[in-house]
């Protein structure tokens, strides 16, 4: 398993290989991404108290990243409130979805600034 070496670098192998989180984050497409956040999600049974211990972390990025960070999760979000296979074990996070969506879609994001 990698290693966090800093924040800003995890160590792979036995310690040798660091590589940017930056690196990897650039390098990943939206497919990637969330083949990666699934295996996130997997490894670390993820819940809502960790994604916001997530979210204080996000508390220090620059103010413009952390509403891009916003409305990134949002189009997560909406984009998962769209499946048309649900069953019992996510039925009710998909009904938060689609009600997150219709905010989203009433609402948007403001302006930016």
């Amino acid at each position: 398993m990698p290693k966090q070496t800093s924040r800003y670098t995890v160590s792979l192998n036995s310690g040798d290989d660091e590589v940017s989180v930056r690196t990897i984050a650039k390098a990943l497409t939206p497919e990637q991404f969330a083949e990666l956040l699934e295996d996130y999600a997997n490894a670390y049974s993820s819940d809502f108290n960790r994604g916001k211990e997530t979210g204080k972390f996000l508390c220090r990025a620059h103010r413009t990243l952390q509403r891009s960070v916003i409305v990134e999760l949002c189009g997560i979000i909406c984009g998962l409130a769209n499946q048309t296979h649900t069953d019992p074990r996510n039925a009710s996070a998909i009904a938060l979805a689609k009600n997150i969506e219709e905010v989203v879609n009433e609402r948007g994001f403001g302006a930016f600034v």
